[in-house]
């Protein structure tokens, strides 16, 4: 009944916070030992990977966990609307603890009180903590790169394959060792990945301007990469119609929002005037408005009727002007003809 799974989504609810909560600790100490492992000659570059090596593998297992809790905890109607749950989970988790870790630091809670006292305090605090942090993001960008190419080798359906293959015929091996996980790989974890990757370019692009070719560099390799594991490798998955990408243009409207954010605590702590921050404050108002027009204006869920009947907007106009006849029934039709024929 309805009280059963309101309480079941609640306690859904409060398995993410316990995500949220326990994120920094783990991440830290996967770093932490990372750090401490020497390379050798190898070292300057172990040193500029391992800080983000921690976080990296850490987000990897994340989606599972995160459905895990969608799947027991929620009823929704198919897979395609899990990962669609995902999608929205993952994206803020990774906004919260990628783009905004160095301003978060080592407590969740300490960091949600602080903001809660005193909310106009976040410009300051992410001008103070953001820019100082560039290089991190710079090494995360890199190692995106690392992890695209592993996911071409579609190394776990291989040793699936590898393994049915002693036992069944070899097409019926290959059918079996497919789908891929759905928990990594999935529509939803692989959209956060992009979506976050994206905004990491944006929200740093003008603190540090390498930023955004290193993420053009990810987005082009993204495009051979997943241009044929999507079209050609892996098996064709139920889509949804459109939600996917609809809700990854308004992460990106978030996304530019937080970058508004950002160059408005920069500009109000390093500018000589208030004249640059104004500016921001401007562009921070603007996006807030296309973010909302985005969201209530554009109809993409049901077109209205007459759309779906034309082709395109020139044959609806022309259609239009056509002088419209009355209508008459077949029946009276015929008896029309009938007295005007005994008419004449």
């Amino acid at each position: 009944d309805n009280s059963t799974e309101m309480a079941s989504e609640l306690v859904g609810y409060a398995c993410v916070f316990g995500l949220y909560a326990a994120f920094v600790p783990v991440c830290l100490s996967i770093t932490n030992v990372a750090n401490s492992i020497h390379m050798g000659v190898l070292q300057p570059l172990w040193a500029s990977l391992a800080p983000t090596m921690g976080l990296t593998i850490f987000l990897s297992f994340l989606p599972t966990v995160l459905l895990l809790v969608i799947d027991n905890f929620y009823q929704l109607r198919s897979s395609s609307r899990a990962q669609e749950m995902l999608l929205q989970w993952y994206f803020w988790f990774q906004v919260i603890f990628v783009l905004l870790v160095t301003a978060v630091g080592n407590n969740f809670l300490a960091f949600c009180e602080d903001v809660a006292k005193s909310p106009f305090s976040v410009p300051h605090l992410l001008a103070n903590q953001l820019p100082n942090a560039t290089h991190f993001y710079m090494s995360y960008l890199v190692v995106q790169w690392s992890t695209h190419m592993i996911n071409l080798l579609r190394y776990v359906n291989l040793a699936k394959f590898l393994g049915l293959r002693a036992i069944y015929p070899e097409e019926e091996a290959k059918k079996k060792a497919e789908p891929e996980d759905q928990d990594y790989y999935g529509f939803g974890s692989r959209s956060a990945r992009w979506s976050i990757n994206l905004l990491i370019g944006i929200v740093f692009g003008t603190l540090n301007p390498t930023i955004p070719l290193l993420a053009l560099i990810n987005f082009l390799i993204c495009r051979v990469v997943y241009g044929y594991l999507i079209v050609v490798a892996e098996t064709k998955k139920p889509d949804l119609g459109g939600n996917f990408w609809v809700m990854n243009l308004k992460h990106v409207l978030a996304g530019t929002v937080l970058y508004c954010i950002l160059m408005t605590g920069v500009f109000l702590d390093r500018a000589p005037t208030f004249v640059p921050a104004a500016i921001s404050v401007t562009c921070l108002i603007f996006v807030l408005r296309a973010w909302l027009h985005f969201e209530h204006r554009f109809r993409w869920e049901a077109l209205p009727f007459m759309e779906i009947m034309y082709e395109d907007k020139d044959m609806m106009a022309a259609d239009a002007k056509k002088a419209q006849a009355s209508y008459e029934q077949p029946e009276l039709r015929q008896a029309r003809l009938i007295a005007k024929s005994a008419k004449s």
